[in-house]
This record gives structure tokens, sequence and C-alpha cells, in this order.
């Protein structure tokens, strides 16, 4: 199992981004079969704001933009609720490592499933590396 992050799964829907082909490998490994993948339920909302963002940029359409996340949605992403008593300790690992909430809520969802996370982001692999089970995107093979 690998726990996905938004800047990998972003680039399952907005083409041309970097580590693209990578990321479709993730998702390609996810939709056999091969291995689960989960993240938690913030993800939508970050897919969310990426795909606005997206939309501003004029990327994208509203049209293709709900087509992308009805795809996301059909393809079943286990998704984790972080509860009040668990957020405390999300809060401990962003303190530690300097990242926000939503990063440390990845990792604080890798801790809990065993399960390393996935991402493209390079400030989050920085601080992250040391202490967590973590693989940058662009080594995914």
């Amino acid at each position: 199992m690998y726990v996905v992050d938004a800047s990998v799964v972003a680039k399952w829907v907005l083409p041309g981004e970097p580590f693209e082909e990578n990321a479709l490998l993730v998702k390609t490994n996810y939709t056999s079969g091969k291995y689960p993948v989960c993240a938690p339920s913030l993800l939508v909302q970050e897919i969310g704001n990426s795909l606005w963002k997206a939309i501003k940029r004029k990327r994208i359409t509203q049209e293709n933009a709900d087509k992308s996340l009805k795809n996301l949605s059909d393809l079943g992403i286990a998704l984790y609720q972080i509860d009040w008593t668990e957020i405390s300790k999300v809060l401990q690992i962003a303190e530690k490592t300097g990242l926000t909430i939503y990063d440390a809520s990845y990792l604080f969802l890798s801790k809990k499933t065993e399960a390393p996370v996935i991402t493209a982001d390079d400030k989050m692999f920085q601080k992250a590396k040391d202490d967590f089970r973590i693989l940058h995107l662009r080594d995914y093979v």
C-alpha cells in the first residue's frame, strides 16, 4: 500500500506536469490491483483546489474539471478521516518537520497505515525523508 498525496493525484488529471509518466504508473499499478493506495480525506479539497487553479489559468474547463473529479471518485481511493484525537499527532508532525498540517496529515497516515508516502513535493520530501517513509515521485519506477 502507498499513501498518495495531492501532488501525485493531480498529475492523474492535469496533463503536462513534471513526473507525469511516473504518476500515471502509480495510477496504473493501483487500478490494476498491484497495490492499494490511500490518502487523508483532505485529498478531495486539495485536488479541487488544483483544478480550480487550472480553470483560472485556462488550462482546463469547468466541464473537464467535473469529469476529472468524477473519474477520481470512481477510482475508489481509500480516504481516511483524521479525528480530533489524531489531529494532535498531526500537529506534532507539522511542528517537528516545519510542514503544513496538510502535508503532515499524509505523513501521519503513513505512520498509521505503515505505508510509504509518494509525493512530488520537493519541500515535503526534503523535510520528511530522514524521519518518515517517503518516496519522491521522480524515483518511482
